[in-house]
């Protein structure tokens, strides 16, 4: 979740789908493990879409927005999988790990929240403006903010007080040890939420952060039962998603062979076709295959990448 490139304006051509409305303390929609003590200062939000969404079990994933490719798939998975089970994504709408948490519930049919460091008629990043309507179609934006407010620097540290408080977990993707989603995780600890992660590479910049908070006691993290069970009795009704089965590799000895050496950070196409002893066209039809059977990615620069498998 990270502050705003001096470059960059925020759009303000952005179509508003949905009801805009005002929520203060007291609204049927106003969240109810929102306590008055907490953050009284901040005691009206701005709402654009399905208010209703903000009742829900809302459970917060967020990371850094320079995530690399196993960190975007874990996002989109995450999200899916709490989705299924009736939770709702929230997340802040930046890119990177938000985007995919937010992109994941969406594809998956269900809710998400994007927490906004602007006023509702601006989008932050401008790229996000398709995001953002899709967003307020099938959950709503929230911010703390009035209408022509812009993504100031301080702003951002508010959209995470409000984020770690709309929901009853965080759980931080991907961060380094300076960055926005571990100031969102400090606040949800402040604010008595659960704080879980998802442990990384040890080499990885990206892991540094959530192996501090993982040292500090947060919760680890490897699929969304992890994080119902955090929540215990908060969460009595919502089963837990089952552990994805093994998935359906294709007959064919190429696509097994490229399963075992591709990995979810991605290995580059050509050493993988100098490590196969086989000819070119099993190679090329063992990635076809494994491409059919929506089991790996192609990422930039010629590499591939597993997906995590779900069904």
């Amino acid at each position: 979740m990270a502050e705003p490139r001096e470059t960059e304006v925020p759009s303000t051509d952005l179509p508003l789908p949905g009801d805009r409305l005002i929520v203060t303390r007291g609204h049927d929609c106003w969240p109810a493990s929102w306590q008055p003590d907490r953050s009284p200062l901040i005691t009206d939000l701005h709402v654009q879409g399905d208010a209703s969404a903000l009742r829900g079990l809302c459970i917060g994933i967020v990371g850094t927005r320079q995530p690399t490719p196993r960190g975007l798939e874990v996002a989109r998975v995450l999200a899916a999988q709490l989705v299924a089970t009736g939770c709702i994504v929230v997340s802040g709408l930046a890119r990177g790990i938000d985007a995919a948490a937010h992109r994941g519930a969406l594809a998956a049919g269900g809710r998400t929240i994007a927490v906004m460091a602007t006023g509702t008629d601006l989008c932050y990043p401008q790229a996000h403006r398709g995001l953002l309507r899709e967003i307020r179609r099938h959950g709503c934006s929230v911010t703390p903010f009035l209408p022509g407010t812009p993504p100031l620097k301080h702003h951002f540290l508010m959209r995470n007080q409000v984020l770690a408080l709309l929901v009853e977990a965080v759980v931080v993707v991907e961060a380094p040890l300076r960055s926005g989603a571990l100031s969102t995780a400090r606040e949800a600890g402040d604010a008595d939420r659960e704080v879980l992660a998802v442990p990384g590479p040890v080499d990885a910049q990206t892991s540094q952060g959530c192996h501090k908070l993982l040292r500090e006691g947060a919760g680890l993290v490897e699929s969304a039962a992890d994080i119902l069970a955090a929540l215990g009795a908060r969460a009595p009704l919502l089963p837990a998603p089952p552990l994805p089965p093994e998935p359906p590799l294709p007959e064919h000895a190429a696509a097994r062979w490229l399963w075992r050496h591709i990995d979810l950070g991605g290995c580059g196409r050509d050493e993988l076709r100098r490590e196969w002893v086989g000819d070119e066209r099993g190679f090329v039809d063992g990635l076809t295959a494994l491409e059919l059977a929506g089991l790996i990615r192609r990422l930039p620069g010629g590499r591939l990448a597993r997906s995590i498998w779900t069904a």
